[in-house]
C-alpha cells in the first residue's frame, strides 16, 4: 500500500473564535482551577466551534473533501453568533464536558449549514454524527466529582452560566487536522472555505 494510503490523519470541521471571545473565556477557565484533579481545561487559545469531528480518514480521502465541501459552505450565507454562559454535558450534576454556549438569532442557519455539511460527507462515504449541540468545549471532565468537588463545579456554574463572552461572526468554516502525542493536541487549518 502507498504511504499516502496508510496515512491516517484526525480532522474536523470548525469555526474559528475571534480572540477576544477567547480572551472573555479566560474566565471561566481560570476559576476552574480549584477542579485540576477533575478537569482537563482546553487551552484557550484551542477554543473553536466545532461543526463535525471526522476522526482518523486515509489522507488521500481528506485531501479530496474540500471539491464536496467548498460548494456546501459557498449556498450558505454567513451568520453572527455570540458565546454565552457555561454548562456541562450530559449536565453539570453527572458532567464529562463543560462548555460555553452558542446563541444568537442567527443559529438555524448555523443549524442547516451543519445539516448540508453532514449530509456532503455522508455521500463522500464519512460517517457524521446527527447529534449537534453548538458549543465551546472549556474542559472535560476526568473522574467523577466527590461532593465538594460538585458543589465548586455548581458555583461555577452558576457565577457564568448567562454571562456574555462576545460575538463570533461566522465567515468560514476549517477543515483542520489534530495532532496528538506529546503535550496538547496540535491544530492545522488544512482547507478554509468561504461563506456567501
Amino acid at each position: 500500500m502507498p504511504a499516502d494510503e496508510a496515512e491516517r490523519w484526525r480532522v474536523f470541521l470548525a469555526i474559528e473564535v475571534p480572540d477576544a471571545v477567547r480572551a472573555a473565556l479566560s474566565g471561566p477557565l481560570a476559576s476552574l482551577e480549584p477542579l485540576h484533579d477533575v478537569v482537563r481545561v482546553n487551552a484557550v487559545e484551542r477554543i473553536h466551534l466545532t461543526l463535525h469531528f471526522l476522526g482518523h480518514l486515509p489522507r488521500t480521502e481528506v485531501e479530496q473533501l474540500p471539491d464536496a465541501l467548498i460548494p456546501v459552505v459557498g449556498r450558505h450565507p454567513r451568520v453572527r453568533l455570540a458565546a454565552e454562559g457555561v454548562g456541562a454535558f450530559p449536565g453539570i450534576g453527572r458532567p464529562r464536558v463543560l462548555w460555553a454556549g452558542v446563541v444568537g438569532a442567527d443559529l438555524p442557519r448555523l443549524m442547516s449549514l451543519q445539516v448540508d455539511l453532514g449530509d456532503a460527507l455522508r455521500k463522500t462515504g464519512v460517517a457524521v454524527e446527527d447529534r449537534f449541540h453548538p458549543h465551546l468545549t472549556l474542559a472535560r471532565v476526568v473522574r467523577p466529582p466527590r461532593a465538594p468537588e460538585r458543589k465548586l463545579l455548581r458555583d461555577w456554574a452558576t457565577r457564568w452560566g448567562s454571562r456574555p463572552f462576545g460575538e463570533i461572526p461566522v465567515d468560514h468554516v476549517r477543515l483542520m487536522r489534530s495532532q496528538l502525542g506529546g503535550g496538547p493536541a496540535r491544530y492545522t487549518t488544512l482547507a478554509t472555505f468561504d461563506l456567501q
